[in-house]
């Protein structure tokens, strides 16, 4: 595709959305609009609770309220904050170098987190155990969704992949700030296998019954 990153914003943006899904970047992304005077906006619950039941509006109060926005609920809001900030905003579509590479992310993230957590709000499922198809279309068909929008919207919108090799030198000019200097670009969140052992050792016992479920 082509990268509609080309066109360069003359002056600092006023709202940045981080579309992407979980793993794919998007807490490095933040550190990045934090470290570029961004007040940023993670993950709600409780918000995207609300948007996975009609209310698109209930963004709208916490839009207003902060600079930037990265996880869930805001893959799902890129719509909407075309809507009200048209091209005073600028859309980052944080991607893996694959959607293999991603579903081996998700799926460690699925073994450390509680078992009295679900992720079926996000991604439609309690688990990605045995659910790689399911998982992969979704962050396939979200992916395809993001470039379609954005296609003639020149400018507005960016791709941006860490293994890639993507840094400051990509995201700067496109929101139309310096590259910082001296400033490494973080590698934060990156999933580590002995993390929240008790979770782990819980799920290793959930995910073979999940998988078999239909």
């Amino acid at each position: 595709m082509t990268d509609t990153a080309a066109t360069t914003a003359a002056d600092p943006v006023e709202k940045v959305f981080v579309i992407g899904l979980s793993k794919t970047g998007t807490t490095t992304m933040k550190d990045m609009l934090t470290t570029l005077g961004y007040r940023v906006r993670g993950p709600s619950k409780t918000l995207l609770a609300a948007i996975r039941a009609g209310d698109m509006d209930a963004a709208l109060p916490v839009m207003e309220a902060y600079d930037a926005f990265e996880d869930w609920p805001w893959p799902l809001v890129y719509r909407k904050a075309y809507e009200v900030y048209g091209d005073r905003a600028r859309f980052v579509l944080t991607v893996r170098r694959d959607e293999d590479t991603w579903f081996r992310s998700i799926e460690q993230h699925g073994y450390g987190t509680s078992p009295l957590k679900s992720m079926k709000d996000a991604y439609g499922h309690y688990r990605p155990f045995g659910r790689k198809a399911e998982f992969t279309a979704l962050y396939r068909d979200h992916t395809a969704a993001a470039r379609a929008f954005f296609a003639d919207k020149p400018g507005l919108f960016m791709e941006f992949c860490l293994e890639h090799g993507d840094s400051w030198d990509k995201l700067c000019p496109f929101l139309g700030h310096p590259v910082p200097t001296g400033e490494p670009t973080p590698h934060r969140n990156k999933t580590a296998k002995g993390k929240r052992a008790l979770n782990r050792k819980l799920n290793a016992l959930i995910a073979p019954i999940y998988a078999r479920l239909p």
